[in-house]
């Protein structure tokens, strides 16, 4: 009888074990994370199946141009022309890249008024503008700017600086220094409207 007993306990247990592994398998193969798939910046994101999800196509960064390459798609469907003047020196600039301008907000923004131009206030290269070429110049023993960006700064340089153009490309205004993307669109909303 107690060998029954002893036999019937263990079959118990076991039972009982094997079970409490299934349902732990169970629970955690029922909360295993989806599939991570990797996208780049500006393209939609992707459900599990690897086509795009039609209710999230915004895009994941700002298309950063050069000058030229604003005016000219400004003139085949007019929007406002947002220019970043920096320098590679200029550590707010940097911080500006890596926390405001990733901002969603502030991408999906910018992405649907404006060109983005980036505009290295400290480059050599000449930029033919309106029938002016603005060409780099050195204005004292350490500090040469192109002369676009003196212009478009009202020879104010202080970095990092951005200028607002409206759809003519007229100035609209200026915003000096870092800002959080908060900030950063609450001032820009002001041009941009």
């Amino acid at each position: 009888m107690k060998n029954s007993l002893l036999l019937i306990t263990i079959l118990f247990l076991a039972f009982s074990c094997s079970n409490s592994k299934a349902t732990t398998n169970e629970k955690t193969v029922a909360t295993e994370a989806p599939a991570v798939i990797q996208t780049t910046p500006n393209s939609p994101r992707l459900d599990t199946d690897g086509k795009a999800s039609p209710t999230d196509t915004k895009p994941m960064s700002i298309e950063w141009l050069d000058f030229e390459t604003a005016i000219a798609r400004n003139q085949k469907e007019p929007k406002y022309i947002f220019i970043d003047i920096y320098t590679e020196w200029c550590g707010w600039c940097k911080k500006m890249d890596a926390s405001t301008f990733l901002d969603k907000d502030v991408v999906a923004f910018m992405t649907e008024h404006c060109y983005a131009v980036k505009m290295d206030a400290e480059m050599k290269g000449a930029i033919a503008y309106n029938g002016q070429l603005y060409e780099y110049k050195q204005y004292n023993a350490r500090a040469g700017y192109n002369t676009l960006a003196v212009s478009l700064l009202d020879s104010q340089m202080s970095f990092p600086s951005f200028v607002v153009l409206d759809k003519k490309e007229v100035k609209k205004g200026k915003i000096m220094g870092y800002k959080s993307a908060a900030a950063f669109l609450t001032e820009l909303q002001k041009y941009v409207k």
